[in-house]
């Protein structure tokens, strides 16, 4: 939500002020507008401007002036990243157990994480069961218990009877169709895309390959990477109708995972 910077900045003056002792002591804290009062400011804002903007139509000489203010809004507006309040993410700690030994999250006391992410406070950690492990390679899962459609797993795999042999993506595409299998959604997904993107990053001397999948059924965000002979690829589902509202939050799953 974008709020004009001098709108927030006179709510936090006056929280300071506010005291007898005010006027004899300065702060270089930031105060923190809670985020109803924010919503309820932008409301505001956005009214006041369009009340302006349909006023100048009647002055034709203050309309010039009057739009270029609104263009500044505008611009001040797309340049303000989100900013995600204290506790809003939970970090997920990952081991990548093989199949044969898997227990669930951490196996036993002397395993240590092979990655981590972090998603939404208020979703749900799914142990996956040892026939997903097996035959899906899910080595975890949390979802939305709010909409149970909503939801981000992980792949872990090795060459099966291969030790110190790595996997090597050299076609992406056999790749993530082959990821399918967990998630039978992607495979429609892939197919009746109404639009794809893929790009690449580093991450830590990683080479992490990432898709933008959006589909008439579902949105999918998807990275995949390979470090000391497995593949990792985190997938994050969403219904294309709600993705929008929640796509900051999403990409933050995606935007957090590492390799540890």
């Amino acid at each position: 939500v974008c709020v004009p910077a001098k709108t927030i900045f006179t709510m936090s003056f006056v929280t300071k002020i506010r005291g007898p002792r005010a006027l004899h002591s300065r702060s270089t804290s930031v105060t923190v507008v809670p985020r109803s009062r924010v919503v309820g400011l932008a409301v505001r804002a956005s009214s006041q401007l369009q009340n302006a903007v349909e006023a100048a139509a009647a002055h034709p000489g203050r309309r010039q002036v009057l739009m270029s203010v609104a263009g500044l809004g505008l611009t001040m507006c797309t340049s303000v990243s989100p900013v995600f309040a204290e506790g809003e993410y939970t970090t997920f700690l990952g081991y990548a157990t093989p199949p044969t030994s898997y227990g669930g999250y951490g196996g036993n006391a002397k395993e240590t994480p092979k990655y981590t992410f972090e998603y939404p406070t208020g979703w749900k950690e799914e142990v996956p069961n040892k026939v997903e492990k097996g035959t899906q390679g899910i080595d975890g899962r949390v979802v939305n218990p709010r909409s149970r459609d909503q939801r981000a797993f992980v792949i872990t795999l090795t060459r099966a009877g291969e030790d110190n042999k790595s996997f090597r993506l050299t076609d992406l595409d056999s790749t993530l169709s082959g990821f399918a299998g967990a998630d039978y959604d992607l495979q429609d997904a892939l197919s009746s895309a109404t639009n794809r993107t893929t790009s690449s990053r580093d991450v830590n001397g990683n080479t992490f390959y990432d898709y933008d999948i959006d589909s008439p059924e579902y949105h999918y965000l998807v990275t995949i990477t390979v470090s000391q002979g497995k593949v990792f690829g985190v997938f994050v589902r969403s219904p294309s109708k709600s993705f929008a509202a929640n796509a900051a939050k999403l990409r933050h799953i995606v935007d957090t995972f590492r390799l540890l």
